[in-house]
């Protein structure tokens, strides 16, 4: 039985206007792990992807000590914008809690990634914190995308406050985002949006924002703040979930019922 291609990065643009029968060289990280740790070796075959989402088979020239000569297969698919979009905003918790959020919500489809510094967070990043934080969900990420196969890689914004969270709530409400918070506390369901949910793309909405809070909860006054920005807060469901757990939960969910699974 033949055995799947393994998936690997291109984070650049080169399969943006590249053709079938095209050189290319996987270099950098990649290639590093490519030639050094899978030791993937001439006539072998790996799956391209690259953040648009464009993807390609192509096979192995030559393999060098850090990097894969590789010719493309086939031209590399169209770049398809999925709509609507879904993102998760994922308050920072502990344990390691909130990148296996990051990765369970990259497999599932997610398109963009927002890490919150909520009012009970108890891991805050601060100085150095901030950028070190943010790289290594994206580097989950993109972990997270070579092993589904996924096209695209999803962005992870840069982390905000709950005062900066509530403004860009706000101005993308203002172009038609729909935005939901979890909360276990709230008596709509998420299943009782189903139909509105089924229709959001005929209904313009080109994204839905899932804000999922730390472990000790939301705080009132920021579930205030966010209803106010325009946010309507649901249950997932009768259980109570970690926040681990929560915000993927939702993202399937959703994914079934805008259409992406069929």
């Amino acid at each position: 039985m033949p055995t799947t291609p393994p998936a690997f990065l291109i984070l650049d643009d080169a399969l943006a206007h590249a053709h079938e029968g095209d050189a290319l060289t996987l270099a950098g990280e990649e290639g590093r792990h490519a030639a050094k740790v899978a030791r993937i070796g001439v006539g072998e075959q790996l799956l391209l992807t690259d953040a648009e989402g464009r993807q390609v088979l192509a096979e192995v020239t030559a393999a060098r000590k850090e990097q894969l000569d590789l010719r493309l297969l086939e031209a590399p698919s169209v770049a398809v914008q999925r709509l609507p979009r879904l993102a998760l905003v994922q308050a920072l918790a502990t344990g390691g809690r909130d990148e296996q959020a990051v990765e369970s919500a990259t497999e599932l489809g997610a398109d963009r990634i927002v890490p919150w510094i909520a009012k009970r967070s108890v891991s805050v990043w601060r100085g150095d914190k901030l950028t070190k934080g943010r790289a290594k969900w994206e580097a989950t990420t993109r972990a997270a995308v070579k092993q589904c196969r996924r096209p695209g890689i999803p962005a992870v914004d840069a982390p905000v406050t709950t005062s900066a969270l509530v403004e860009d709530l706000r101005s993308r409400r203002a172009e038609g985002a729909l935005v939901l918070v979890l909360h276990e506390q709230e008596s709509v369901g998420l299943m009782s949006l189903a139909d509105e949910l089924r229709g959001a793309s005929e209904a313009g909405i080109e994204e839905i924002v899932v804000v999922v809070g730390p472990e000790g909860g939301i705080d009132e006054s920021e579930l205030a703040a966010l209803r106010k920005a325009g946010a309507r807060s649901v249950l997932l469901g009768p259980e109570v979930l970690r926040t681990s757990t929560a915000g993927p939960a939702a993202l399937a969910v959703l994914s079934a019922l805008v259409g992406r699974w069929g």
